[in-house]
């Protein structure tokens, strides 16, 4: 009789660790589709306000001047970086020339979901056209005031294959 009802338990624990795994693999799956909504929705918001707004800045700070660049830094961009450090990454973007167009622009779903749990952060990376040709670009602002301020700002030269 021993056996028979440990069997019988055995089998309605499994029978309740697989209901509960079913109950968690739910939740996920409903979270995951919920951040993926949630996301498109970010993405087609910013599409009509930052995408421009990137665009604008591109052409304001290409021309590589030191306070045009500063005006459309975030303050937490500004304290993290000194007048040396400045100095040189401006030397190395003035020889990309002006800004031209947008190439591409890719909206960061997942910068964008990791925006729900801390500050709110808007991440484009992409190509954009500048005098010397294609430049990687990966940017990333924060809305300050109704503008947008870089947070984060890379260029890089595109390597021809």
């Amino acid at each position: 009789m021993g056996r028979k009802k440990f069997i019988i338990n055995f089998i309605a624990y499994q029978h309740m660790k697989i209901q509960t795994l079913r109950f968690i693999v739910a939740v996920l799956l409903t979270l995951v589709a919920m951040l993926y909504f949630y996301t498109n929705r970010e993405k087609d918001y910013y599409s009509k306000s930052a995408e421009p707004a990137i665009a604008q800045i591109l052409t304001e700070i290409s021309s590589w001047e030191k306070q045009v660049f500063l005006h459309h830094l975030a303050p937490e961009a500004k304290q993290a970086i000194n007048d040396e450090q400045l100095d040189k990454l401006m030397d190395v973007y003035r020889s990309f020339g002006r800004f031209q167009s947008i190439e591409a622009l890719n909206f960061s779903r997942t910068v964008s979901a990791f925006s729900l749990v801390g500050d709110k952060r808007i991440n484009y990376s992409g190509i954009a056209n500048f005098d010397a040709g294609p430049i990687s670009l990966n940017i990333t602002l924060i809305e300050w005031g109704g503008f947008f301020l870089v947070y984060n700002f890379t260029l890089a030269k595109v390597l021809n294959e």
